[in-house]
């Protein structure tokens, strides 16, 4: 596009920080070649923060809507789930063809706009079962900053938040365990397996709806939430702490039993489960993207904050569950998605306030108190 021979184009890219997904990185070394072509010299791109905040692609939004039947038995006999959202993939990860960045969409190369979200992963088992999504169109069609493209485990996080968070009200309106419920249409032995591996490490004791138990200004609470990808199982538990007086959450302890297939690398699954905690942690609580008719608002550690030191889970157990005649379904993203169901679970049994939207901030946790 650029009319360029290959031996006149040289890219020095600077190490910058880590990121799962999209970032600006590919914008930047677009603007690189655009700007030097037009000057007919080596030019240097360099964003502050807040820009390459505010125009780097976004996780979608999306809204999800849950039902079932419940015969007179206190079974479920049907089971729906509908997703709506912008699409995971507006643009490709490939930050090295022009029509996935900024500056060729500006200049008029043809969009390659792709239309997918998709339902959750999840292996209930009931008589009758179905899952749909759907997408809409951008709200801008160009150089958006509100462009879409995968985010750690693409769509899987905020689907498998609805679904759990479903299960746990589904349980209560069968006046039933949460533990107990799951594994009433869980099939599968690995399934199986791997809740009891969490529910027992974790001390889990059988009840029914919230407990809402409170030391103090705080209530203490805990949740399960179950999730699959591509094979691999996650069953996590949290243990929060909510203060009723800043309704500030706090996921103290998690629980992770996971089961991947035959393990490798136990040492590095650890530590890939441990960031995926505390990454999804940080995502549940704070992190959301806002913007008015201008642009995004949420462009530093202010508007956008994220989990720091003092709000990192104090411990993170972890059972592995390991099956050395299974091929190895991988570990880089399934332990992500199961973390906000746990922790709203958790925070409906600490106060019986049942979170609907995401992140689970303060203002949103006293707004349900009141």
């Amino acid at each position: 596009m650029l009319n360029l021979p290959v031996d006149k184009v040289k890219c020095v890219a600077m190490t910058g920080p880590g990121s799962y997904g999209r970032n600006d990185a590919g914008d930047a070394t677009m603007d690189a070649a655009v700007l030097s072509k037009a000057v007919g010299k080596p030019v240097r791109v360099q964003g502050m923060r807040y820009e390459g905040t505010g125009w780097d692609p976004k996780a979608p939004a999306s809204i999800h809507v849950n039902r079932a039947a419940i015969d007179k038995d206190g079974k479920v006999v049907a089971w729906q789930f509908e997703s709506k959202s912008f699409s995971k993939r507006d643009v490709f990860t490939n930050e090295g063809d022009p029509a996935n960045t900024l500056a060729g969409q500006l200049m008029g190369v043809p969009l390659r706009h792709t239309a997918i979200f998709g339902p959750p992963g999840e292996n209930y088992v009931f008589e009758s079962k179905r899952k749909a999504s759907s997408t809409i169109a951008p709200l801008l069609d160009r150089a958006s900053p509100l462009r879409t493209s995968h985010m750690r485990d693409p769509g899987g996080p905020q689907s498998t938040y609805a679904v759990e968070s479903f299960m746990d009200e589904l349980a209560l309106a069968t006046n039933m365990d949460p533990v107990e419920f799951r594994l009433r249409y869980l099939k599968d032995t690995r399934d199986i397996a791997v809740i009891k591996a969490a529910a027992e490490k974790a001390g889990w004791k059988p009840h029914v709806g919230a407990r809402r138990y409170a030391v103090g200004d705080v209530f203490v609470g805990q949740g399960m939430a179950f999730s699959s990808r591509s094979g691999t199982r996650v069953a996590m538990v949290a243990d929060v702490e909510v203060n009723r007086t800043t309704g500030k959450v706090w996921a103290r302890r998690f629980v992770v039993a996971h089961d991947c297939g035959q393990i490798i690398t136990p040492d590095l699954l650890r530590l890939t489960i441990e960031g995926n905690v505390v990454q999804g942690t940080s995502r549940a609580l704070w992190e959301e993207v806002n913007f008015d008719n201008k642009g995004v608002t949420s462009v530093d550690w202010r508007t956008y904050p994220i989990l720091d030191m003092t709000e990192a889970p104090e411990s993170i157990d972890i059972v592995l569950l390991d099956y050395p005649d299974r091929t190895p379904t991988g570990a880089g993203e399934g332990s992500t998605r199961p973390v906000a169901g746990a922790i709203a679970n958790a925070i409906f049994d600490a106060t019986g306030i049942r979170l609907h939207r995401a992140p689970f901030t303060p203002e949103r946790l006293k707004a349900g108190m009141a």
